[in-house]
């Protein structure tokens, strides 16, 4: 089973992006999962999370109130996802059990040891 490595790195800046805003369930989802469903709708998820806080005019994300700090978004377009996605999903298709879990283990440490890079590369502050 191979997707390129440029092909995962968004959905780890996704995910890394949701970790710095204190939000780790979806690593958390992607990393439990044990087959090609639930591997996809941790992905899903935290997709439909990043397109929530990413969407419109909001560019920095709060993630300390007090300290007024925050992420900014990662600046990904959304014909870029989809062929990421199609992609994904092609290779997990055809992948045994075992390759689905231990490359969802995989994207969730990544995006897990991303997490203070994305605080202190894309920070910012919130008014």
């Amino acid at each position: 089973m191979s997707t390129p490595s440029t092909q995962l790195s968004e959905i780890v800046d996704i995910l890394a992006f949701l970790g710095a805003v204190g939000d780790y369930g979806y690593i958390d989802r992607l990393g439990n999962a044990i087959d090609e469903v639930t591997f996809m709708e941790a992905v899903r998820d935290s997709i439909r999370a990043y397109y929530t806080n990413c969407l419109g005019e909001k560019k920095c994300v709060e993630y300390d109130r007090e300290k007024k700090a925050g992420v900014l978004c990662p600046d990904l377009k959304p014909g870029q996802l989809e062929k990421i996605i199609s992609s994904i999903l092609d290779t997990i298709s055809k992948a045994s059990r075992v390759d689905v879990i231990k490359l969802s283990r995989k994207i969730a440490l990544e995006a897990y040891a991303k997490i203070p890079g994305v605080r202190e590369s894309q920070g910012c502050k919130t008014e």
